[in-house]
């Protein structure tokens, strides 16, 4: 049976991982594009850092990349460059975040108490819309509402080391769907579902070779999983927290 330990396990292993120096040297790199100065060539910060850079590919000003960046004979050598969802950029301002140990008592007192996640997140967010001091944070929760009717439980967490990570979770008739996104790992989506054996098994999907190298490392000791499969791909959130419709918070407690 899937049980709320074993996404609470995933996301820690996962969350830990973005917090190990050791790991996030060999992750892929933030890199914004500051401005264009030739055809092909880009004035870009990466870190504290500001360099001119070449790329064959054409890069948007002001955006936001996943980059793998090593030294070379010739400089700093980026390449396999992934444009960042500017959701994740967002993160930052969102009013409302849990901390991991907020979201690990969520789900144990669903587990506890028989409640479904969807009735006690709605609860909790039903009790925070009346006391909002801002239209961003009024949205904000309409949003996440309007997310819980269709299904899909999202949260924005803080880990420990300051950065956020967006967690979206979304239960179906025999399987588990969820997505996360994280500063340095990227965009993730995953399954939890059983086999013909009643053994919990695990998909991923990842964005790079990179990232999916570091957690089949990682991931290979997760306890609670019978077996699990990292694929690479492109990612989709199972809910847009950029495109909302302000006219749905009339249908809030349909």
């Amino acid at each position: 049976m899937i049980q709320p330990t074993h996404i609470q396990n995933l996301l820690s292993q996962m969350a830990t991982t973005t917090g190990n120096k050791e790991i996030n040297a060999t992750l892929p790199m933030l890199l914004r594009i500051l401005d264009k100065k030739g055809a092909d060539r880009y004035l870009v910060q990466l870190g504290k850092l500001i360099i001119e850079t070449q790329s064959n590919k054409e890069l948007q000003i002001g955006t936001n990349y996943w980059a793998n960046v090593k030294q070379s004979k010739d400089g700093l050598l980026i390449s396999d460059l992934i444009k960042q969802p500017k959701m994740l950029e967002n993160l930052a301002h969102a009013k409302l975040k849990l901390s991991s140990n907020d979201l690990k008592e969520l789900l144990n007192e669903t587990h506890k108490n028989g409640n479904t996640l969807e009735s006690v997140f709605k609860e909790f967010l039903l009790e925070r819309l009346p006391l909002a001091t801002s239209k961003q944070e009024f949205l904000e929760l309409s949003n996440l509402l309007v997310a819980l009717q269709n299904g899909v439980f999202s949260m924005v967490i803080q880990e420990d080391n300051g950065k956020e990570s967006l967690v979206q979770l979304k239960k179906q008739v025999e399987f588990l769907e969820f997505y996360s996104i994280f500063h340095h790992l990227g965009e993730i989506n995953g399954i939890v579902s059983l086999n013909e054996e009643s053994s919990v098994c695990l998909r991923l999907c990842v964005m790079s070779e990179k990232v999916k190298k570091i957690l089949e490392n990682r991931l290979r000791e997760l306890q609670g999983f019978e077996e699990i499969r990292i694929d690479v791909g492109q990612n989709e959130p199972l809910w847009d927290l950029e495109s909302f419709e302000p006219s749905y918070i009339l249908n809030l407690k349909g």
